[in-house]
């Protein structure tokens, strides 16, 4: 009786901390909905009025759609769809080199591909503008795609889970005449479908809320990614709440479409990498 009394306590604490945590996003769902002069008009004070929309339009969407905002989301699902591409394909190849091969320098390297990761991005913009600048990739999609493709947490991923993998495997295979291209192309890599989907997962969200280096590595408002065409509907002298509430809620249900399909992979490697 005691166990039960406590699941059924730690359930309604788990339903309590959820709606406090997804309540602010309700609510900006529920305003992008609202007419320009009902979205703050009951937020003074908490009622059912604040949470129910008294009234509801359609004129916020009609209005970022009908502007550059589709411009936008193909901008940012093109550049994370790329980058997720090509991040899989370089990350895992990295991890794989990592976990099976020895090399001079592989420790030291490996603690430079762990401290890129916790490198603030901040601190490399100046440089790496600079390279974007010479390479003349400045205001195209290269700059948005390419800085992004390695990274160190998902060469991290890969190289622990290469490293569970036994090296008798390794080893079968390559008296069997397999080649190293071969055993990683068709034994390592189907295995890392959970890994393949949580590195995915990462590398699709950072790029989506990506806002800093977009708005310096690009000018042109045809190469406007999701955030920053978010941004724009807030100026020095104004803010188009409607537009922003619209646009900022159509960003969060693309990004959570992906969270929704691969979670299971997420939480699965996250716990597995959190036992080793």
């Amino acid at each position: 009786m005691r166990r039960r009394a406590l699941a059924i306590l730690r359930y309604v604490a788990l339903v309590l901390i959820a709606t406090v945590l997804l309540l602010p996003i309700y609510w900006l769902i529920m305003s992008s909905f609202r007419p320009a002069g009902d979205i703050f008009r009951y937020a003074g004070q908490f009622g059912l009025e604040t949470l129910v929309p008294q009234r509801l339009t359609l004129e916020n969407y009609q209005q970022i759609f009908a502007a550059s905002f589709p411009r936008a989301l193909f901008n940012s699902l093109f550049v994370c769809l790329a980058t997720v591409a090509l991040g899989v394909l370089v990350n895992s190849m990295a991890g794989f080199a990592f976990a099976v091969f020895d090399f001079p320098f592989k420790k030291a390297l490996f603690v430079a591909v762990l401290l890129s990761f916790m490198m603030p991005f901040e601190s490399i913009v100046i440089p790496l503008y600079t390279l974007m600048r010479t390479l003349r990739w400045t205001d195209t999609y290269a700059a948005l795609i390419l800085p992004e493709v390695a990274g160190g947490l998902i060469i991290f991923l890969f190289r622990q889970f290469f490293l569970g993998i036994p090296k008798e495997i390794y080893e079968a295979a390559r008296i069997d005449g397999a080649s190293w291209w071969r055993i990683y192309l068709q034994m390592t890599l189907p295995l890392s479908g959970p890994t393949i989907a949580t590195a995915s997962l990462m590398m699709f969200i950072h790029q989506w809320d990506a806002f800093f280096w977009p708005l310096v590595a690009t000018s042109s408002a045809d190469l406007a990614v999701v955030q920053v065409a978010i941004a724009r509907n807030m100026t020095l002298e104004q803010a188009n709440w409607g537009a922003l509430f619209a646009s900022a809620s159509t960003a969060v249900i693309v990004a959570a479409i992906p969270f929704f399909i691969l979670q299971r992979s997420y939480v699965r490697v996250v716990a597995v990498q959190a036992d080793k």
